[in-house]
């Protein structure tokens, strides 16, 4: 078996599983509503139904190279996405959450979405500019990115604290692969 969609409640303790294949499936999200997850495949996007079934393939318009760096927006409505399709570098993109086409919003490649804001407005993520790991910001409809971090060891997984005033990242600057905290 490859992979095992499960779910862990921490209260009880139990798992349940949802699904299993023999295939690669990745980073599952849970929708807004509970009701089902986002995966991706073999570079394709999927929902999967909390109530039993296999996973149902996400229209993701020309985005057919999608890595496991995806997610929904906190109103649930969007997903974003790392695709390499069009430019053969991860570039991020916004579609809605029933699928449909891709809205670019990364120009400088390659782009590697972590992390939504709490109010919606922007991204963060880490980007390879000159051979060096950074964490970057950018507003949802695109525009200049806002390099938060500078060069010292590799940073990356960046996430919004839930009041939006902290972003969370992975750096090797000490060292040590160790959780740091910048200012958006």
């Amino acid at each position: 078996m490859r992979s095992s969609v499960e779910i862990y409640n921490i209260a009880t303790g139990q798992t349940r599983i949802v699904w299993q294949t023999d295939r690669l499936f990745e980073a599952p999200n849970f929708t807004a509503d509970g009701k089902s997850l986002i995966l991706n495949a073999d570079g394709l996007l999927y929902r999967l139904s909390l109530d039993g079934g296999a996973p149902v393939e996400i229209d993701t318009g020309l985005a057919r190279a999608c890595n496991n760096d995806h997610g929904l927006s906190p109103d649930g409505a969007t997903i974003v996405i790392s695709d390499k399709t069009e430019y053969g570098a991860s570039t991020i993109y916004t579609l809605p959450l029933g699928g449909g086409t891709p809205k670019q919003v990364t120009v400088k490649t390659p782009s590697y979405w972590h992390g939504w804001s709490p109010d919606g407005k922007t991204l963060a993520y880490c980007g390879i500019r000159d051979n060096v790991f950074d964490i970057y910001t950018i507003p949802v409809e695109g525009g200049e990115e806002r390099r938060l971090t500078f060069g010292e060891g590799r940073n990356d997984g960046p996430d919004f604290s839930p009041d939006g005033q902290w972003i969370y990242v992975n750096s090797s600057r000490t060292g040590r692969m160790q959780l740091l905290r910048v200012r958006p």
